[in-house]
């Protein structure tokens, strides 16, 4: 049992870290999540159908369990050597393929097959060869499948803890995989040691008639209907994971610590629910009417969550931790033991049961958890995909957990139609569930999106749903949003000059930009602004579909025809793949604003992606990365500079905008050491001398971080195998809640650019060597604007306009002209 609790540990790690690695290589879509999960679980159904077969004719289970551990760790080190190949090809297939998307989604799940099945083919089969050592006769099966169940479960509970709260963080992902395969190993050698000691390891090989009991004392249910109910449960379980996972995105922090709380929790009573089916199985001689019921009461328990969950969040209330870390956490755990336990602990049972009515059905213990557990995954398979590619595109995450709710009712009638004496009445009782869930516990009636009941502030437009998110059109006052999630916005109309700004800024820092790559889409504003300069080519990647459909649908009027100007090409793909995989060169890459913690953010800030950036960009290319100081601690933005200095040659700080309390910084790099230079697009006489609020464009800047890189020798690089903004900025956002940490604005921000200049006046800076004398006093310029803003805001008015008079001195007109 202890083996097979570090077994299902360390399955739930492999699983999750192949998820990230996989998500990197392919794009954090909602088809790569798809595809890695397909392809595990085919392995898993391979594995468990294949081994159950042959386990009649293994004469010691446990050593060939424990060889099927060594096989997995094998494999698992085999998964390095095909992914460092394929991370060298793969640009050459896309430029080969990548007019071709059907091809190219095939060589990605050939890669998704070579990399995951080998592993979870042999993981497929630990289970029912661990039943088949464990049962001493085919009417212990069941028992002793549900208790191995439970055990596994927990195991893989504590693996996704572990996985997705401290390894990665404790150790990087490399290293945190090579202990793994570590445990792989050892729990093969000791089931080896075990399997070589006397009859421990020779249960197996008893003759098959002393394993059959021909009477089970259980009512029979057809093989049909056995197997129909095993592939339901499956794709209930996987379908309500996913569905339920979108339901906690509309409330919660969207972290890599989110999901992995709702992993962890899914899992913990899944293991509840097969241990109570244990007991069941241990009590009662006849489970079915046990099964039946569980059925019914799980189904209106699941179908009645989205009710509980909208009650207890307030109608899509946002969770927040105002007192810190350890306070989210418990809201979190709470929320989600409350409305996932209960049904879970039904639901979890269903399976177990099952494998107990089947026993008449085959002589082999091991067979039969083998069939069982193929049909079990299979349908786990089909409920992922379909959950993800068309219940959320057709009724919506609500009325899909009501449709995985009614199937659960469909399958409780089904098992008393399959009886040789069908109970009619017992056929009612279901029948009356359904009506109740098509008319009371109808959920297409609960908001999808949580807006103000006031329709003067906020009307709901339109909502899209998708495998990748849900992403609403909302009109707030005047102003057009975009929604993800229900709450994290992606820009709207009303803060236009800033996204203008975002890229006005690196356009004009070149000299004559021809191609530029766009990371990110959002309203669209930002990436059509870039239009109103001679470029030849836009290209922008975003990441969610749906937005780019509600930013053509919406923000037309404001995106300066970003969607019929024909230099512009919009693709819906993951940017930091696309650009890592695409052979085109550009003149500049702009990253837009992103929040730091969300799941899948802090890929966009690590060496390996500005690796790919330099790389995607001609000799004297740029690349501005913006960041939400507003969002980010002075550790958090040290990172990513000390990050991007490893990797580009240049990088300076630039303001996006002036204010105090939300303000924007870029970090504008360059393949090569080289000044701003004098034909910048900025010092010609046709281009905008001012952006944003009539600013000069220099007042943006801030100062050189190469001057300053040894006051960043002391902050973490972040890299793929070691994400420490992905692990640390979701605790730093709630730790700022509660006060322990400050974010770089006001005071904090104005401090840190009073260090930058202090430090360069000593000397001069090298990037600014080639601008006219009458242009340098405008980064000053732009240091007393932001004084007289900070000043402001903390209520010294007189200061204030002091700080203002000194700005308007320096940078009126006549004085840089």
């Amino acid at each position: 049992m202890v083996l097979f609790f570090l077994s299902g540990c360390v399955t739930l790690v492999y699983e999750v870290f192949w998820m990230k690695e996989l998500g990197l290589l392919f794009g954090n879509t909602a088809f790569s999540t798809a595809t890695t999960l397909a392809v595990f679980f085919l392995g898993l159904a391979t594995g468990g159908y294949y081994w159950g077969r042959r386990s009649l004719r293994i004469r010691n289970p446990l050593q060939t369990y424990g060889l099927l551990e060594l096989a997995v760790a094998v494999s698992v080190i085999g998964y390095f050597y095909i992914l460092d190949t394929y991370h060298v090809i793969y640009p050459h297939l896309y430029g080969r393929f990548g007019n071709s998307p059907l091809v190219l989604v095939s060589i990605k799940f050939l890669l998704s097959f070579l990399l995951l099945f080998p592993a979870s083919f042999f993981i497929g089969g630990t289970l029912p060869l661990m039943t088949h050592y464990l049962s001493s006769n085919i009417n212990r099966t069941g028992k002793t499948l549900s208790l191995l169940y439970a055990v596994n479960t927990l195991g893989a509970a504590v693996g996704a803890l572990l996985a997705g709260f401290f390894l990665p963080n404790w150790f990087g992902f490399s290293l945190s995989y090579r202990g793994a395969i570590g445990c792989s190993l050892l729990i093969g050698c000791m089931a080896l040691v075990l399997a070589s000691r006397g009859t421990l390891g020779k249960r197996g090989t008893r003759p098959v008639a002393a394993r059959i009991i021909p009477d089970t004392g259980c009512k029979r249910l057809p093989a049909s209907t056995i197997w129909l109910l095993s592939a339901l449960s499956g794709f209930g379980m996987l379908g309500l994971q996913v569905l339920w996972t979108r339901m906690f995105a509309q409330v919660l922090q969207n972290s890599v610590y989110t999901f992995a709380s709702i992993l962890f929790v899914f899992l913990i009573f899944l293991a509840l629910g097969a241990a109570a089916a244990n007991r069941i199985i241990d009590r009662y001689s006849d489970v079915l009417n046990a099964l039946f019921v569980i059925m019914v009461a799980g189904a209106l328990i699941v179908s009645a969550t989205p009710f509980l969950f909208n009650y207890l969040t307030d109608g899509l209330h946002f969770v927040s931790g105002r007192a810190g870390w350890n306070e989210y956490l418990f809201q979190v755990l709470s929320l989600e033991f409350t409305v996932m336990g209960p049904p879970l602990i039904l639901l979890g049972m269903v399976f177990p049961l099952l494998v107990r009515i089947a026993e008449p059905m085959q002589a082999v213990p091991g067979r039969l958890v083998g069939q069982l557990v193929c049909v079990n995954t299979v349908g786990a398979i089909g409920g992922s995909l379909i959950t993800g590619f068309v219940i959320f595109q057709t009724i919506g995450a609500w009325a899909g957990i009501g449709l995985v709710g009614m199937s659960y009712l469909v399958g409780a009638m089904y098992l008393v139609h399959g009886l040789e004496k069908p109970n009619r009445p017992s056929m009612l009782i279901p029948m009356v569930a359904i009506l109740l869930l098509v008319s009371v516990l109808n959920p297409t009636r609960l908001p999808r999106v949580r807006i103000d009941p006031d329709p003067n502030r906020e009307r709901l437009l339109q909502v899209w749903e998708s495998g990748s998110g849900t992403v609403a059109v909302v009109r707030q006052g005047d102003a057009l949003k975009i929604k993800v999630n229900n709450y994290y916005t992606l820009g709207g109309s009303d803060s236009k000059e800033l996204e203008e700004v975002e890229a006005y800024l690196p356009l004009l820092a070149h000299t004559r930009p021809k191609s530029v790559f766009f990371l990110g889409l959002g309203s669209g504003i930002s990436a059509g602004a870039v239009l109103r300069f001679p470029v030849e080519r836009l290209v922008v990647a975003e990441l969610i579909a749906d937005v780019v459909t509600a930013s053509e649908n919406y923000f037309g009027s404001f995106n300066n025809g970003l969607f019929v100007d024909p230099r512009a090409v919009i693709v819906a793909e993951d940017g930091r793949s696309l650009i890592a995989a695409s052979p085109e060169k550009f003149d500049l890459v702009i990253a837009d604003l992103f929040v730091p913690w969300r799941s899948g953010v802090g890929s966009l800030y690590t060496v390996e992606h500005y690796l790919n950036v330099r790389d995607s960009l001609e000799t004297d290319g740029l690349f501005m990365q913006w960041l939400p100081a507003y969002q980010l601690s002075f550790r958090g933005f040290g990172s990513i500079v000390r990050t991007m200095l490893e990797v580009f040659q240049q990088v300076t700080l630039w303001r996006g905008d002036f204010s105090s309390r939300r303000p924007v910084l870029g970090l504008l790099a360059g393949r090569i050491r080289k000044p701003l230079q004098p034909d910048a697009m900025l010092f010609s006489s046709t281009a905008p001398q001012r952006i944003g609020r009539d600013v000069p464009v220099l007042s943006h800047y801030v100062g050189n971080m190469g001057m300053l890189s040894d006051a960043f020798e002391g902050f973490p690089i972040n890299h793929d195998d070691k994400p420490v903004i992905e692990y640390q900025a979701p605790v730093t956002q709630l730790r700022q809640q509660s006060g322990e940490v400050a974010w770089m604005v006001g005071r904090n921000l104005l401090d840190f650019m009073e260090r930058i200049r202090d430090r360069q006046s000593s000397g001069t800076d090298p990037y600014l060597v080639d601008v006219p004398v009458r242009h340098k006093q405008l980064p000053l310029a732009g240091m007393e604007l932001y004084r007289s803003q900070v000043l402001n805001s903390e209520g010294y008015g007189s200061a204030a306009r002091e700080a203002y008079a000194r700005y308007l001195t320096m940078a009126k007109p006549g004085s840089f002209r």
